[in-house]
């Protein structure tokens, strides 16, 4: 296993021979001791750069690429998470971490998460057509959506919990006054003690949006000094480009259908329909005016792609659509 462990740190190893690493790395504490204290020796050789945070990010992430390039050839994409990728995510971060301790999130007053020894962080990670939960290390549970990322460590800090979110995720979070708990991503840090509630932020999204559900949560923005209190059914969506925010009253439960296993519409006006839609694709819809918006119909939705349910509405109501960078586009039928 040694001559499996240094072809890996030379990024000679095949993919077997990385399957190999995991699989062995999974069996013990200590088979983890001994990958250690040779990826030290390693370090300590001068083999590689000195360890920093942008080559711990480069590290980690093509380790991943190479996992999942394996996992793609081996099977399909399951609804739950994947545990081969979990356990890679794991030890390539422990790679990735140095003995100075490893941080995630950007650094923000008081809420910076820093530990004086090596930590694991995982990453949970849903592709274009998979989405799952996890369960966190106090027993919060998290769903993420597709094309979303968390990133948590194998244990909290006695004194706060924290998580990197790139996506959309939904968080029934554990309360525990003493530990306040903090979903960071790129536009907004989250603060709840114990509640549930909603997050999206997508690198491609125009707006930031939290969602409350139950409980009370307190968010802050870059650059405003004041913290943004969310009451239940409250949903808060930030502009990227201006920084605007802005507060509306909605259902919330209605932003988290996602989080099911089908998406079930029972006798149900098409505007109903398409409202649900839009809000399990997570996609934005403009409807003409003309279309037959009160016409009912009854639908199950499960896998299937945007494509393949618009294609299915046009057989059964008279409508047409189209679909151009992540906007669906219907009008009535001539």
């Amino acid at each position: 296993m040694e001559n499996i462990i240094l072809k890996y740190l030379q990024q000679t190893a095949s993919t077997e021979e990385k399957k190999q690493l995991l699989d062995w790395l999974r069996e013990s504490e200590g088979n983890k001791k001994i990958f250690s204290g040779l990826r030290d020796i390693w370090l300590a050789s001068g083999n590689i750069p000195p360890q920093t945070a942008e080559y711990s990010e480069n590290a980690f992430r093509q380790f991943k690429e190479n996992v999942q390039q394996y996992e793609k050839k081996k099977r399909q994409t399951s609804y739950r998470l994947r545990p081969l990728l979990r356990i890679a995510a794991s030890v390539a971060l422990i790679l990735a971490c140095s003995a100075g301790g490893y941080f995630i999130g950007r650094q923000t007053p008081d809420i910076v998460y820093r530990e004086k020894e090596a930590v694991v962080i995982n990453q949970a990670i849903m592709g274009k057509d998979s989405k799952g939960s996890v369960t966190l290390p106090d027993g919060s549970i998290a769903w993420l959506n597709a094309n979303s990322k968390l990133v948590y460590p194998e244990k909290f800090s006695d004194k706060y919990r924290k998580v990197k979110l790139e996506g959309e995720g939904y968080f029934e979070v554990k309360r525990d006054e003493k530990a306040p708990f903090y979903v960071e991503t790129n536009q907004m840090t989250v603060n709840v003690l114990g509640t549930s509630f909603d997050v999206k932020d997508y690198p491609n999204k125009t707006n930031s949006e939290t969602t409350l559900l139950t409980g009370k949560v307190e968010i802050h923005l870059p650059g405003n000094p004041d913290a943004i209190l969310l009451k239940p059914d409250q949903r808060l969506t930030v502009d990227k480009q201006t920084g605007v925010h802005e507060i509306k009253q909605v259902d919330a439960s209605e932003y988290i259908l996602w989080i099911n296993d089908k998406l079930i519409c029972q006798d149900e006006k098409l505007s109903v329909v398409l409202h649900k839609i839009k809000l399990w694709y997570g996609m934005e819809l403009v409807c003409q005016q003309g279309t037959p918006v009160d016409q009912r119909l009854s639908l199950t939705i499960r896998k299937e792609s945007p494509d393949e349910i618009f294609k299915l509405l046009e057989m059964i109501v008279p409508i047409r659509y189209s679909i151009k960078d992540d906007i669906i586009y219907v009008k009535p039928k001539k």
